[in-house]
């Protein structure tokens, strides 16, 4: 069987690596292949340059030879609108390629639409998957303009109406989606994001009494009140990762001199030795889908803290981590405190319960297992 990987609009391999991301989302493919499950993935990516590092990846075995990276051609570098037009013609500039895929899969919304007019063309079978519902995360930050988050709708609308199985990352997500859309719950499946459980683990070594964040840095994270937060319990942060409010962090730490560093970001597969240094993980945004970096955090034995929305109380239950009540500095600040006053029983007791959590739902066997299932009954 051959696969068709739509990448998000304006998302390149280069981007992957320069963003750390590489090692974490090769994996499910390279597995795929491993099984025998699928023969050739074609990655039909956004940047013209894709298929010379894949070639130096390849070399250096860092990248299955069995990954065909499918590239953006140069003619389609426009500011601005150049993703976007590409989007639209890529599957008949691509039909060479298109044409030999069995089963095509949206790694997005943002961009999904070539999969689903490459389906109406070849007429393939299509898996619509995402990471997250961009319309319910827009629809409760209110980021956008109305006619922006109606046109986010209008996208999802398409997709979930003429793909032939879809996949979300959270309960939440499913809920919303079938209730919004008016889809068939047999014809989506939650599968949640997965983890490498060969390299997130617990090492087993000596813990500085320190917070780590990693992810984007922008406003529905809520850094500035876990920042604020953590001052007043006099624990020290680092945040990794990158995002439009990193000059802003940078201003707010320095003026009020508080004990963060911004730390840049961090390949996926040097994040557990970082993880293992830290005692907490922390997780407080207003809004998640089903957060990797939270699941991550878990896995390297953590102490997690989190607020209590969607995404975020779906992955710290059953006395697995703490959650403050909102998103606001007084709650995130007793829910530290709270971590803070544990006895060594108690935190013995939540690491039991988290490394039960991880193995049942988020390794990456479970996740193969799953995708070849619905692989199985897209082609049957």
């Amino acid at each position: 069987m051959t696969l068709g990987l739509f990448f998000s609009r304006g998302v390149s391999l280069k981007l992957w690596l320069e963003k750390g991301l590489f090692e974490r989302e090769k994996l499910l493919y390279e597995e795929h292949i491993k099984q025998n499950n699928i023969s050739t993935v074609y990655w039909f990516t956004y940047g013209h340059n894709d298929e010379k590092i894949a070639q130096e990846l390849k070399k250096n075995n860092q990248l299955s030879n069995d990954i065909e990276i499918i590239s953006m051609p140069q003619i389609f570098i426009l500011p601005k609108i150049g993703s976007y037009i590409y989007s639209i013609l890529l599957p008949f500039v691509q039909k060479k390629y298109i044409n030999k895929c069995d089963i095509y899969k949206t790694n997005q919304t943002d961009g999904s639409w070539s999969a689903v007019i490459a389906k109406k063309l070849y007429k393939r079978k299509l898996l619509y998957r995402t990471g997250f519902t961009i319309s319910q995360l827009e629809n409760k930050l209110l980021r956008f303009n109305i006619l922006l988050r109606k046109s986010i709708e209008m996208c999802e609308y398409f997709a979930y109406n003429y793909c032939d199985k879809a996949v979300v990352s959270s309960q939440h997500n499913l809920v919303y989606v079938t209730q919004k859309y008016d889809v068939k719950q047999e014809n989506i499946s939650v599968i949640y994001n997965f983890i490498d459980r060969k390299q997130f683990y617990d090492f087993q070594k000596t813990r500085e009494n320190t917070v780590v964040f990693v992810g984007r840095l922008s406003d529905e994270k809520n850094i500035f009140n876990l920042i604020s937060a953590l001052n007043k319990v006099g624990l020290a942060l680092k945040i990794y990762g990158s995002g439009p409010l990193k000059s802003e962090l940078e201003d707010f730490i320095n003026k009020y001199n508080f004990n963060v560093q911004l730390m840049g970001n961090i390949s996926n597969d040097k994040l557990p030795e970082v993880l293992n240094k830290c005692k907490y993980f922390t997780l407080v945004s207003k809004h998640e889908g089903m957060p990797k970096s939270l699941i991550e955090g878990m896995a390297c034995a953590c102490i997690c803290i989190g607020t209590n929305v969607s995404g975020i109380n779906e992955v710290i239950v059953n006395n697995n981590g703490i959650l403050a009540d909102d998103i606001t500095v007084d709650t995130i600040t007793e829910a530290f405190e709270k971590a803070q006053a544990m006895s060594d029983s108690e935190v013995d007791e939540i690491m039991k319960n988290t490394q039960l959590f991880i193995d049942k739902s988020f390794t990456l066997d479970n996740i193969v297992e799953k995708e070849k299932s619905i692989f199985k009954d897209l082609l049957s």
